[in-house]
């Protein structure tokens, strides 16, 4: 599957930063605080093109995923648990530590970009069967940089990991794009998605409700 973004490089201080960005908006994502919890409803264009942006933070150690949600409409108004879309969501790999109290001064110093396509295969998200067994490892206590940091700042979402915590959860967006709603339900709910208890996240209670619409 082809993938479009726009490409952007900015400077802060001495750092040189790489900032990747969906060309087209994601306008079938809304993403809500649901404190301790956040809640990403999708419908199924925008479960792709996640799921695509979401394996990109995985190989890209430089690099921040910027998924620009604040405002959107959700996918289904009248029975969405999200009114409106009240957080951006940022993906980056742990290994760049980068600061969210400097997104505001980076995000402001960012041109149009480069307009990019980029491939990306769902056959590379790992199966079920992998993800069982890396959650397995991960609740016996496997190496806590294989776990998302998560962070809420200026009205945005930071999720912070290396390509283990980003290909690991890939397959529970994926999902989503792929498996329909059953009739008479309004859409398909995974209670136990990014759930804290298969050890995605540094910090106890965490974690992330996906919700398909139609």
């Amino acid at each position: 599957m082809n993938l479009r973004i726009h490409v952007h490089q900015a400077r802060l201080g001495p750092a040189q930063y790489r900032v990747i960005r969906p060309a087209t908006p994601l306008t079938g994502a809304v993403l809500g605080d649901e404190n301790p919890w956040h809640v990403l409803e999708l419908d199924a264009d925008a479960a792709f093109a996640v799921t695509g942006l979401w394996m990109l933070a995985a190989r890209s150690r430089h690099t921040l995923v910027h998924l620009p949600l604040r405002g959107n409409a959700p996918p289904e108004p009248s029975r969405a648990i999200v009114s409106v879309g009240e957080l951006d969501l940022v993906l980056s790999h742990r290994d760049l530590q980068f600061a969210p109290h400097r997104w505001k001064q980076l995000r402001h110093r960012l041109g149009p970009g480069a307009p990019q396509t980029v491939a990306w295969n769902p056959n590379d998200v790992p199966s079920w069967d992998e993800v069982h067994e890396l959650n397995r490892q991960s609740r016996r206590g496997s190496s806590p940089r294989d776990r998302f940091h998560q962070r809420l700042h200026g009205n945005t979402l930071f999720l912070a990991g290396n390509a283990v915590a980003f290909r690991r959860t890939a397959r529970y967006v994926l999902d989503l794009a792929l498996r329909r709603p059953a009739l008479g339900h309004s859409g398909t709910y995974h209670s136990a998605t990014v759930h804290p208890a298969d050890g995605h996240f540094a910090t106890t209670g965490q974690g992330i409700y996906l919700i398909r619409w139609r």
